[in-house]
């Protein structure tokens, strides 16, 4: 259905101005025959409009509209396609003409690339992240293979150099080969200053193309368009991938975005190359260099002074070391997962990276190695680290201490459950118990097993306690007890053959089953 003031201009255009059909289908970005359609005899006024298959979807979709303006035609269509619309896209992008205000474009100079000649990268943002009670950046790395559009993307909750590094070597992996030149923004990572025609790239960076063996290049200031294809696919990334999804954690967002970028990004048939990126990648892998041996060191490498309370901070965190290095220079060497604590090029710890801030990760073997040196501090060490478990752990136990409860008989009693159940199952019993108001490490097993129980587990089992404190901590694994058969070979069953006749003959005795035996 065309609306009233389009057609009107339509006609106007082509029976007063002298336009040319096709023209007007031009200017206004439709067929030519919908303005063949315009040019006839008016419609009657009291003619209803024609019933559409996507009339019933339309809430819907003005609602997803409302909420992502910017939501693609295709996005669109996967939606309501879950939702039993059984058309094609056509439809649907006639009836989003009529409802979206048309945009101005502008003119560009399009220029071609050989294979394996250029790569394009920038980052893109993309709102918050919680983790913990920390509130992180989420950033999106992109990688566009400038001739064939293969896409990599992988997401992170900083922009940091040597996050920036490590995305390069992930995503040169995942392409299995190094272009000749990579086309940078002017993001610091990548470019200190630019003066002109005078580029003073980031040291780091250089050092990264000095290994992979490519040339670094900067796109002019304020000209986002000289790298229009990764621009593009930031774009791409945001109004197909992640405008109306929802992530529980950095790990569910990687895990979506590689689906979504091997089964769609790089299998779609591209609009600009009419093939699709994965299957022109394969023609441009042999002209990518090879990769080196060994891939390029991205840690993070800064140095720390061990505190008086044996630990070491890094992003807002501290990490525990052992107590016989308080007060000497470590060596703090950090990836995305690991935190490693080096001295004199050893190392003395290794904990799981955390993106919260202000937590305290501890190993239990430093804890209880400092605690046998002061065992005064022990039970002020246990509540600080069950208070380190979530906030509503430390407001658990400031309501515990304010109540007729033996704080450190609590505090042992919930030691014993960390043991039993796990941290996590823990800190989760004591939210649940602060919310209900219900104090108690009793009341906070009930709670764990109820939980437990509704996810179908069962308790745990209870640890065996010696009081020994190195039999206690002692792993021990179970022997297979199959293997004691071997030390037994079974021997064959005798077996008695029947009486034969010539046994009967000579009155061979039988057995009488209902008397017992006589010696």
């Amino acid at each position: 259905m065309i609306r009233p003031e389009l057609r009107a201009q339509m006609r106007r255009l082509v029976l007063r101005e002298g336009w040319k059909i096709e023209s007007v289908a031009r200017r206004f970005g439709v067929h030519h025959s919908v303005v063949r359609r315009a040019l006839r005899d008016d419609l009657p006024p009291d003619r209803p409009p024609a019933a559409s298959s996507l009339d019933p979807y339309k809430p819907y979709l003005v609602e997803r509209l409302t909420d992502y303006p910017e939501m693609t035609a295709v996005r669109l269509l996967e939606d309501i396609q879950k939702r039993g619309y059984g058309h094609g896209i056509a439809q649907l992008r006639r009836w989003l003409l009529g409802v979206r205000t048309p945009r101005s474009k502008k003119a560009y100079l399009r220029i071609e690339l050989e294979p394996g000649e250029q790569a394009q990268v920038d980052w893109g943002s993309f709102g918050q992240m919680r983790c913990g009670t920390t509130l992180r950046p989420l950033s999106v790395f992109a990688m566009v293979m400038s001739w064939s559009r293969a896409l990599f993307l992988d997401f992170s909750l900083d922009q940091k150099t040597e996050t920036f590094l490590l995305m390069h070597c992930r995503a040169l992996e995942f392409f299995g080969g190094v272009p000749r030149k990579v086309l940078y923004d002017n993001l610091k990572s990548a470019v200190l200053h630019h003066i002109g025609s005078t580029v003073q790239f980031n040291p780091r960076l250089l050092s990264l193309a000095g290994h992979y063996l490519f040339e670094p290049a900067a796109a002019p200031v304020r000209y986002p368009e000289a790298k229009g294809r990764v621009e593009g696919a930031i774009k791409y990334i945001r109004h197909s991938f992640f405008y109306g999804r929802s992530f529980r954690s950095l790990d569910d967002v990687r895990a979506q975005a590689a689906a979504w970028r091997d089964q769609v990004a790089n299998d779609r048939v591209h609009a600009t190359t009419r093939e699709r990126p994965h299957e022109r990648l394969l023609v441009e892998r042999p002209r990518l260099r090879a990769l080196p041996a060994r891939p390029f060191d991205t840690d993070a490498i800064v140095p720390a002074i061990v505190s008086k309370e044996a630990r070491v901070r890094f992003d807002a965190n501290s990490y525990s070391v052992p107590h016989t290095y308080v007060g000497k220079t470590v060596m703090v060497r950090a990836s995305d997962t690991v935190v490693r604590i080096l001295a004199d090029s050893v190392e003395i710890a290794r904990h799981e990276r955390c993106f919260d801030r202000r937590r305290f990760i501890e190993n239990r073997a430093h804890v209880e190695a400092l605690a046998e040196r002061k065992k005064g501090a022990f039970t002020v060490t246990r509540k600080d680290r069950l208070a380190s478990l979530a906030p509503e752990a430390r407001m658990y136990l400031q309501e515990v201490a304010r109540r007729r409860i033996g704080l450190e008989n609590e505090i042992k009693k919930l030691q014993r459950l960390v043991t039993l159940y796990g941290e996590t199952e823990v800190a989760g019993g004591m939210a649940k118990a602060l919310a209900t108001r219900t104090f108690g490490a009793r009341y906070v097993r009930a709670l764990i097993d109820q939980s437990r129980f509704a996810r179908g587990l069962g308790e745990p089992p209870e640890p065996v306690v010696t009081g020994h404190h190195a039999a206690d901590h002692l792993d021990v694994t179970p022997h297979n007890l199959e293997t004691y058969d071997a030390l037994f070979p079974q021997a064959a069953p005798k077996t008695t053959p029947p009486p034969g006749p010539a046994d009967a003959a000579q009155g061979t005795p039988t057995r009488d089953p209902d008397k017992p035996d006589q010696q």
